[in-house]
């Protein structure tokens, strides 16, 4: 990983962590459907940081995923463009946080391999641009 990467990392991170005594990922993802949809086992946190279909999908299962995740675009164009970083990263950074803290033991993740994983009591395995 670069330099600059890593940079961006961290001030994502740190951004997300805090503002105002508020943490923004937290107060975006509550905003969502997210927890829910990781609870059901039909859906979970991805290292793109957009929320996955695990298996096959309803009709229905997809609508409420696209629009998590039509919310997560939205919120990464625009703290990309405040930081003058790439979506992608804005992304990653994200889901090495959601990685961290919002998927628990029993709810799915997708690494960078692609493989969906059920987490088990330990921690979730971040991605190698995670920091």
């Amino acid at each position: 990983m670069n330099r600059r990467m890593k940079l961006i990392l961290a001030a994502g991170i740190g951004l997300a962590a805090t503002v105002g005594g508020t943490s923004i990922a937290y107060a975006m993802f509550q905003a969502d459907a997210s927890a829910a949809l990781r609870s059901s086992g039909q859906a979970g946190e991805q290292a793109d940081g957009y929320l996955g279909i695990v298996g096959s999908p309803s009709a229905a299962l997809r609508a409420q995923v696209d629009a998590v995740n039509i919310k997560r675009r939205a919120y990464y164009t625009d703290l990309a463009a405040k930081r003058g970083a790439k979506i992608e990263e804005v992304a990653a950074t994200t889901a090495c946080e959601l990685f961290r803290t919002k998927v628990a033991p029993g709810q799915y993740y997708r690494g960078t391999d692609g493989a969906w994983q059920k987490r088990g009591d330990g921690p979730v395995p971040l991605p190698s641009y995670c920091g």
